[in-house]
């Protein structure tokens, strides 16, 4: 059972959703348009292109995320008004509780899988030019099976454990009790993939640099944009870390931060081009570093 907080002001943290849930909107549509772009409306054109596929199945994982935030995890934290009668209904245990949360952090360790497979993509494109499409056309599939699989790594403990609410804020969250640590999970991910990245970009980055030539300008702009990507993963694993290793950092705050920072990697960074904190999204990203994407959506 979880008592409402009612230290928080109800103001402000309604300020705060309707802050949060602007860049979420904005997000989920631009998610879902590359979406449909590249499986529905041009599919014979992105059907071959692995990358474009790969990015189709973070896109899925992030419109998952972004859906359960907006319309479940933030209206429950950051509007308290609704705590005292939505709470009693989670007291007892509740499938939909274990869902959500089961969901949630499979897309979390599905986004940390599609990440390893696309900064390899890049890394073979510019080290492996002449194999590169025979080979991704095998990998691919095989990539796509294994974002879906193996993030059940990572959430079996949740599965089979009860999940039940927090006070978070003035509102709730969701928890559960532990059969093994997610954060555990979460962090085996979460650095697998940070080596990946750091290895696979650190390489693309040098071909790039070394030999600008021997690379089509269209597979230069994916790579530019999986390093974008790359560099909001960071921010990602260090609040991770931060929450897994350091019991005494655990606040309001570094709960916020670490929010954040997946929104960062889910919706996107920060962009002067846009004006806004939080508006140069990974999905916008990809908009605008890829000429025939944009021309699609648009």
């Amino acid at each position: 059972e979880s008592e409402c907080d009612s230290s928080y002001n109800p103001l402000f943290e309604n300020l705060l959703y309707l802050g949060t849930a602007a860049y979420m909107v904005a997000g989920l549509f631009f998610h879902i348009s590359i979406l449909k772009t590249i499986l529905v409306t041009e599919r014979s054109y992105y059907k071959d292109n692995s990358f474009f596929m790969l990015f189709a199945m973070d896109s899925i994982a992030s419109t998952t995320l972004i859906l359960n935030d907006l319309l479940f995890g933030r209206v429950f934290m950051y509007i308290p008004q609704l705590c005292p009668y939505v709470s009693p209904f989670f007291w007892t245990p509740s499938i939909l509780l274990n869902t959500l949360y089961a969901l949630n952090n499979h897309a979390r360790f599905a986004k940390s899988v599609v990440q390893i497979f696309m900064v390899l993509n890049r890394m073979s494109c510019v080290l492996l030019p002449a194999v590169y499409n025979k080979l991704w056309s095998t990998m691919t599939p095989i990539a796509c099976v294994m974002s879906v699989c193996v993030p059940f790594a990572g959430i079996w403990n949740i599965i089979i454990s009860r999940t039940f609410i927090v006070a978070v804020r003035g509102g709730f969250g969701i928890n559960y009790i532990k059969a093994a640590s997610l954060s555990m999970f979460q962090s085996i991910f979460i650095i697998t993939a940070l080596s990946f990245t750091f290895i696979c970009t650190s390489v693309t980055l040098y071909k790039l640099i070394l030999l600008p030539g021997r690379i089509k300008s269209a597979e230069k702009s994916l790579c530019f944009t999986s390093i974008s990507i790359s560099f909001t993963f960071v921010l990602v694993a260090i609040t991770q870390m931060l929450f897994a290793t350091c019991p005494s950092c655990r606040s309001d705050e570094l709960y916020i931060l670490q929010f954040l920072a997946f929104d960062t990697f889910t919706v996107g960074l920060v962009g002067v081009q846009f004006g806004s904190r939080r508006s140069f999204r990974t999905a916008i990203v990809m908009i605008l570093t890829n000429r025939q994407l944009r021309n699609s959506v648009f």
